[in-house]
Order: structure tokens, then C-alpha cells, then sequence
């Protein structure tokens, strides 16, 4: 089986609402849109992996975009192959004797995603003889960058023609600006088009190629941030909060999101630290590593001993003080996990009774 996959990064379904996009719709009207759920936590690098893999982060390991070993107390940031721990649909395509090649915008994103890939290209060090054909290479915090992307999937489609082509963008400008404003629906009109040109692209080399194009997370407007660890602390319950988005792209998001991992000075202090996150306003939830890892298939030992959930307009982030007000867009909540995935050329495609986006990927890992 020949598969495109396309994942907007931020792709919340209220932006596709809100702009014009005819070849995503003819994508519906031809084939199916179907409304899934994304992996929680709802973030990036979890989500990137799960769809590449065609399975939850019980199966792959990649549980945040950073983590905290509780053991020697190092910050890890999740960007490395060595990480994922089951088998890519690059490795697996690649074992099928199919030609493979995965283009992502963020260079965090290639050595996992890209694992065992033949061709991989990030759009923050672009090989030169695409940017010849795509264009100069654009800044990673702009939407510009999503467009070089299409355009360099299409080169590569031109030329090397894989069979297997994965392409996942950046959310910068999701961060930036909401659905209703100009600048969001301009640029989504715009990616439409782009994806609209690499799917004729696709069709003339695949013909009859399945085709998915989905999202990794929504995005949703802040007003508070929270410190978990400075709540805990000044309850006299030793304790240090990492936020689950933390990354090195901190314009998109200042590293405060809706999910976060709790790691404590004593285990005896759990269900005393679970009852008064509980409590507070803003957070929705606090729930055990064996609760959080039950709930949302991740791999226990990746997560910390606690997993405190904000509500819709709250994150989390690491801070001086328990509590501020805050401007902003971010995801990483249950409340950003709904999003769009359209399906072309896969007829027997139908998503579960609680439907993933990855298993699109599952569906064409299975006919390989």
C-alpha cells in the first residue's frame, strides 16, 4: 500500500470551520472527515510519534516533549530515536521494500519521526537542491515555513517518488493568532492550496495512493498559569512540576501548557498531593502515574507521580509563583485533544468506537 499522510501541527478543527479550504472539502465529499480524538497529553512530540508508529505511547515511550529523570534529576528532552521503542511506518515500509521519506518543519522532530526513513528533511536545514526548487529557506516562527514544506514534499515527491511520505508542520501561527482572526484564515486558505497541489501531485504518481491529512492537537486561548510544584511546596509537600509542552520552541508557547507531571520528594506524600491539586482552581484533575498511565496509555515508567490536567483556560508552567494571569494560546489538555482527519483512496477505513487519529497509520502499516 501507498500512503500520504499529512499532519497540521495545531490543526484545532474551528480554524478548517473558519476558512476556506476547497480541497480539503473535496477530500470529504470524495473520501470521508472524520471528527477523532488526538493522544493525550496533547502535545507535539507525543502525538508526532503515536501517529508515526500507528499506536499509543504504552507501545512507543514518548510520554511529554521533555521529561525529568527522577533518578539522577536530569532534563531530558524527548528528540531522539533511541526514545521510541516500537516499530516506525518507515521502518516498517522500508521492510516491505517501499521508498520512504518524511519532511517535518521542526528539526526536534526527525530523529524520531524519521526513524528509518530514507529520505528526511526539516525545513530548518533544508538541503539546498530543494530550497532551489521550493525556495529559500523561511523562519521557523511563521507560517511561511509551513508552505516551503508542502512545496518541498512536493519536490521530493517529483523526484524520488516515495511510496510512503509523511509531512508534519509547525503551529507557530496557531499560537499567534485564534480561527476568527485575518492572518489564521488566510494561512489555512493558503495551506489548503498547498495541499491541494501536492495532492494532484500524489495522484499522478500514485494514482489510487490512500491519502489522510489530519492534526496532532487543538489550541485554545489562556488566562492562567499555574506552578503545580509551588502549589505543593507551599503546602509543605515536597514536590517539582514539569510542564508536558516544554520544549526549545518557546516563542510558540513560553513552555506553559495544559498538562503536567508531578514528581515528589517522598512517595508517602501522594495521596496528600493528589488531594490538594484536586482542589484547586484551575486544575481538573490530579490523577496517580498508574491512573494517568490506565487512562491514557503511557508507558508508566515516563511519566511522573503524578499527572495534574488543566481546565480549558489554564496551564501550567514553572514559575516563582503558584498562580498569574496570562495571555496566550496553548494545548495539552483533554480539552485540545478533538480533531479533523480526512481519508481519500482508503475505503475500508474506519476509525474505532473511540477514534484516534493514529489509526490511519495502523490502517496502512496493516496493508503493507
Amino acid at each position: 500500500m501507498r500512503a500520504l499522510i499529512i499532519l497540521i501541527d495545531g490543526g484545532d478543527p474551528a480554524y478548517f470551520e473558519a476558512s476556506s479550504t476547497p480541497n480539503l472539502d473535496s477530500i470529504a465529499s470524495e473520501g470521508a472527515r472524520f471528527t477523532v480524538s488526538c493522544q493525550m497529553p496533547s502535545v507535539t512530540n507525543v502525538n508526532n510519534v503515536s501517529m508515526i508508529c500507528g499506536a499509543p505511547p504504552a507501545a512507543h515511550g514518548i510520554t511529554a516533549n521533555y521529561f525529568l529523570n527522577a533518578e539522577t534529576g536530569e532534563e531530558v528532552y524527548m528528540e531522539s530515536g533511541d526514545f521510541v521503542l516500537a516499530p516506525t511506518l518507515m521502518e516498517t515500509g522500508h521492510k516491505a521494500g517501499r521508498k520512504t521519506a518524511v519532511l517535518a518543519s521542526k528539526q526536534k522532530l526527525c530523529d524520531m519521526i524519521g526513524k528509518g526513513a530514507e529520505t528526511v528533511v526539516t525545513a530548518e536545514d533544508p538541503p539546498e537542491w530543494l530550497t532551489r526548487i521550493a525556495g529559500a529557506k523561511e523562519d521557523i516562527y511563521s507560517g511561511a515555513v509551513n508552505l516551503w514544506l508542502l512545496r518541498a514534499a512536493r519536490a521530493v515527491l517529483e523526484e524520488q517518488k516515495p511510496d510512503l511520505l509523511y509531512v508534519t508542520t509547525t503551529d507557530y501561527l496557531q499560537h499567534k493568532y485564534g480561527p476568527e482572526s485575518e492572518e489564521a484564515q488566510a494561512h489555512h486558505a493558503a495551506l489548503d492550496a498547498e495541499i491541494g497541489r501536492l495532492l494532484n501531485c500524489w495522484m499522478s504518481t500514485h494514482g489510487d495512493g490512500a491519502v489522510f491529512v489530519t492534526a496532532d492537537h487543538g489550541m485554545l486561548d489562556k488566562t492562567r498559569a499555574l506552578d503545580p510544584g509551588v502549589i505543593l511546596r507551599g503546602q509543605g509537600v515536597g514536590a517539582e512540576a514539569v510542564p508536558i509542552i516544554k520544549d526549545r520552541y518557546v516563542v510558540h508557547h513560553g513552555n506553559q501548557g495544559g498538562a503536567a507531571y508531578v514528581h515528589l520528594q517522598n512517595e508517602e506524600t501522594l495521596a496528600e498531593a493528589v488531594a490538594i491539586l484536586k482542589t484547586h482552581p484551575g486544575i481538573e484533575d490530579a490523577l496517580t502515574r498508574q491512573e494517568a498511565a490506565a487512562r491514557f496509555q503511557l508507558m508508566p515508567e515516563r511519566v511522573g507521580d503524578i499527572m495534574v490536567l488543566a481546565d480549558s483556560e489554564t496551564v501550567f508552567g514553572v514559575m516563582e509563583e503558584a498562580e498569574r494571569e496570562v495571555r496566550l494560546r496553548s494545548h495539552g489538555s483533554v480539552h485540545e485533544s478533538k480533531v479533523p482527519l480526512w481519508a481519500l483512496n482508503a475505503p475500508e477505513f474506519t476509525p474505532g468506537d473511540a477514534p484516534r487519529h493514529f489509526e490511519c497509520v495502523r490502517y496502512v502499516m496493516e496493508r503493507l
